[in-house]
């Protein structure tokens, strides 16, 4: 295609297709570099001389021979610009030079405007087959991902490159939302595609196929099999572009949209894909609905690590968790043999919210991560469920009630799991008591006989489940592997028993090798007693909610047995260990009181508190009166608000540095984004010292969006500026942080929709014209300038774009 050198030649391609080496072998092969003028089109002075139409003279000044002309990487131009370069292009061509153009399928305006160009696409530049010989081979059904340059040659730099270049700022927000929903998916057809992406035209769809060959999108067939990208290159790749363009070109939010893409993976057996796609994308306030909504799923597909890891990264001690989460975690604890079953069964028997089944259900996990252990509670709860018809077919009571007996009398426990009806032996639930009960009693090894009764039992429970269920699930997985057969199931049900077995037997092992010691040594540390004289720390944290924890255990909301105790230790706590005067803590809690009355009712409230933070031993060293004031005591007291402090100091005044501020951002989104103490609405000082701190959150948004931008660190700054004006647009400051970090990112389109939005914004609501640093911004985005500062980067005073 490069033969013809009296019509101007556009090579096509995204960033990793080899546009510039190939560029570079016809320079070297035809004209050994020698008359060669290389164009660097992402040059400001491109521009500007473009504005000047000075381009083609200048080349003609530089030079009499026919010479060659590379424009590389041309930027994406405006009809007035596109016009300027074509006729450049013209005139070069007119004079018998040749010309050569390297562009992006987002940034090539010039279909209509070069109508007998020469236009290499990113399909002519995948790799033939025998340059795939000379690789070793590259088999037809790995699809053209596979043959793509950056891909075959270039190892993991080469995937960095082409992830890289998704998230160009000129990219049009369907095609980079639908790239980024085919790379997520990995396969999957056409109408999925457009369940995601709004008003994806066909002609969009056209171009996609054309010009992205990585994505594997086929319209005859209607489907597309993607590259598999790893979830955390995906969110390299996207992360500060992806909000934008999902506002832009879907009618769901980033978090609605990246957990129906989850859910999508989950229903495709994706279980591993979807939950890093949750653990790296989705904000840690919406992970626990996502979780409880797909963890019975996950769990009867045998994802157990994989669901348990996500639910790990809402923290180390997330609070505010519902039963059905405890539950859940403490399930997938005890199929992995992890000895924390068993607190968090327990937590979720004491949750205020739970229901009678819940309960139930919470006992049995307890029971059966430590069968040899029962404490009292839970044997007292397996009784009281056992008189209960609880569960689909009463399946859970039935268990309740033989497991409540199997220590003492294992042959009553054994003939009321035989008694059970049908509807109820074909329940998950029961498959789990059966296979508990053929556990222990292969355990025993003193009853042959109620052994082998135990097995006929658990395959006549077996056959039940599979006549209820065409699919194999976990729970029949458990069985099999407790029995040691499919209870007279087909080969086919059979094998496919065993190798579910086979695959939570080596989540298991792998879960013990990879978290057991941690694990074990983070009990340890939790069960050691407090040295003599020193109390176990206490967490309180206030913003979300009020939540408080000691020493990793939750103090339930019923523990306050006032809601006003729960305002007094917020205000202590947030005095962050200074003493409050008694005056100013009754000002602060009953300004409208008498002074007797105030008096009586912080006598009352601070036994309230003392009571629900006391200790086994009945003393509460974590909030201490003194003579004439009250202090939450900062030895043994630790909020959330001391880490907001820490990291509005990193951001602040510390040297910036990219990978670690992100690691801070995401700890502001998943913690501090929420409203301190959102519920306490009637207290004027905590509504005061909350609005203080929703300011503070965005300064330090803006301080870090500028402090990264200093330090030419523009994606990171997109993420700090964006985050500030979703959470006030009624600043400049704001604006011009965020219009900054669009300018050294090259995102000139969205740079002016924000000075636009500022300008808007100033006039209408306050009367005013946008300040100088705006309009100076607005002048050097004018000008072709990044941020403003009199040198663009990489450009020295007087340096042309030609080299």
């Amino acid at each position: 295609m490069m033969e013809n050198r009296a019509v101007a030649r556009f090579v096509v391609a995204p960033r990793g297709f080899g546009k510039t080496s190939i560029v570079c072998e016809y320079a070297e092969s035809i004209f050994d570099f020698e008359n060669v003028f290389w164009i660097n089109g992402q040059s400001p002075c491109f521009l500007r001389d473009l504005d000047d139409r000075i381009v083609a003279p200048s080349l003609f000044d530089a030079s009499r021979h026919r010479s060659l002309v590379v424009f590389e990487d041309i930027p994406h131009l405006d009809d007035e610009r596109s016009d300027a370069l074509s006729d450049d292009i013209d005139a070069l061509l007119n004079r018998g030079w040749e010309v050569v153009a390297v562009a992006t399928p987002a940034t090539d305006s010039f279909a209509e405007r070069q109508n007998d160009r020469i236009c290499i696409a990113a399909h002519d530049l995948l790799v033939d087959d025998e340059e795939a010989r000379a690789l070793g081979g590259v088999s037809d059904d790995e699809g053209p991902g596979a043959r793509i340059p950056a891909l075959a040659w270039g190892g993991p730099e080469g995937g960095a490159l082409l992830l890289d270049g998704m998230r160009s700022g000129d990219m049009p927000a369907e095609i980079q939302l639908a790239v980024f929903v085919m790379e997520t998916l990995v396969e999957g057809t056409v109408e999925d595609l457009g369940s995601f992406v709004c008003s994806l035209r066909k002609d969009t769809r056209r171009f996609i196929e054309q010009h992205y060959p990585y994505v594997g999108l086929d319209l005859v067939e209607e489907t597309f099999h993607a590259h598999e990208f790893p979830i955390a290159d995906i969110d390299a790749a996207f992360r500060g572009v992806l909000d934008d363009t999902v506002a832009r070109a879907s009618s769901a939010s980033r978090e609605v949209l990246v957990c129906r893409l989850a859910s999508t993976l989950v229903q495709r057996g994706r279980a591993q894909r979807a939950c890093e796609l949750m653990a790296a994308l989705c904000p840690r306030r919406r992970r626990p609905s996502w979780i409880e909504l797909e963890q019975e799923r996950l769990f009867a597909a045998g994802d157990i690590a994989p669901a348990q890891r996500l639910f790990e990264s809402l923290g180390e001690r997330p609070g505010g968790l519902t039963p059905a989460l405890l539950i859940g975690a403490a399930a997938r604890l005890c199929a992995l043999g992890d000895a924390r079953a068993e607190r968090y069964a327990l937590r979720a028997m004491a949750h205020a919210d739970r229901s009678d089944e819940q309960a139930c259900s919470a006992a049995l996990i307890a029971f059966a991560a430590s069968p040899r252990r029962v404490s009292s509670r839970v044997r007292a709860a397996l009784a009281d469920a056992g008189v209960r018809s609880l569960g689909e077919g009463g399946a859970a009571s039935v268990v309740a009630s033989a497991w409540s007996r199997l220590g003492d009398d294992p042959e009553g426990a054994l003939a009321v799991m035989e008694q059970a009806c049908a509807p109820a032996t074909a329940q998950p639930v029961f498959l789990a008591g059966a296979a508990l009960v053929v556990r222990e009693l292969r355990a025993d090894g003193s009853r042959g006989d109620l052994l082998e009764r135990a097995v006929s039992c658990a395959s006549r429970c077996a056959a039940d489940h599979r006549a209820a269920s065409s699919r194999v699930d976990a729970f029949e997985a458990l069985l099999y592997d407790a029995i040691g057969s499919a209870g007279g199931a087909s080969d086919a049900r059979a094998d496919e028993a065993a190798a579910l077995a086979a695959r939570l037997a080596e989540q298991r092992s792998a879960w013990s090798v990879d978290e057991g010691p941690s694990r074990r040594a983070a009990r340890k540390a939790e069960a050691a007693p407090a040295r003599p004289g020193e109390a176990a720390k206490m967490r309180v944290r206030l913003f979300g909610g009020l939540e408080v924890d000691i020493e990793g255990r939750p103090v339930e909301a019923a523990a306050f047995r006032k809601q006003r105790a729960k305002t007094l230790l917020a205000v202590l706590v947030l005095h962050r260990g200074k003493e409050t005067a008694r005056q100013e803590l009754l000002d602060i809690m009953w300004p409208d009181s008498s002074g007797d009355r105030a008096s009586n009712n912080l006598y009352s409230l601070w036994s309230a508190l003392r009571r629900a933070l006391e200790n086994e031993r009945g003393e509460c060293p974590y909030v201490v009166r003194h003579q004439a004031g009250y202090v939450a005591d900062a030895r043994y007291v630790e909020s959330d608000v001391d880490e907001f402090e820490a990291i509005c100091r990193t951001l602040c005044f510390e040297r910036p540095d990219a990978r670690e501020w992100m690691g801070l951002y995401a700890r502001l989104e998943s913690d501090f984004f929420c409203d301190l103490l959102p519920s306490e609405t009637g207290c004027a000082y905590i509504d005061r010292l909350r609005e203080s701190y929703r300011r503070r959150l965005v300064d330090v948004l803006v301080t870090a969006a500028d402090r990264l931008c200093d330090v030419d660190e523009p994606q990171a700054a997109l993420w700090f500026a964006r985050a500030a004006l979703d959470r006030c647009d009624q600043r400049e400051d704001v604006y011009c942080a965020l219009m900054r970090a669009q300018m050294l990112s090259d995102q000139r389109s969205q740079a002016m929709e924000t000075f636009l939005a500022c300008r808007r914004f100033m006039a209408e609501e306050l009367g005013l014209d946008p300040s100088e640093r705006m309009m100076r911004l607005h002048r050097d985005l004018v000008a072709g300038k990044h941020d403003g500062s009199p040198v663009s980067r990489g450009t020295e005073p007087g340096q042309g774009a030609m080299c």
